[in-house]
């Protein structure tokens, strides 16, 4: 499996999302969520539910 790993950025409309960049693929991965602040990004990141989405963008990817 590709390496990878997930950031936080802040989006033109000043929120902020969380990206999978995955080894190999050039463009990084939106998961689907975007928050109003960096620290309910963060906090997002230590629930299940973004596990969760990480694990689906892998599976998907991996097909590709």
């Amino acid at each position: 499996m590709a390496g990878h790993n997930v950031t936080i950025e802040k989006l033109p409309s000043g929120k902020y999302a969380c990206f999978l960049h995955i080894e190999g693929k050039p463009e990084p991965i939106h998961l689907g969520k975007e928050f109003k602040d960096e620290e309910r990004a963060e906090n997002w990141l230590n629930v299940s539910e973004s596990v969760t989405a990480v694990e689906m963008m892998l599976q998907k990817h991996r097909a590709s």
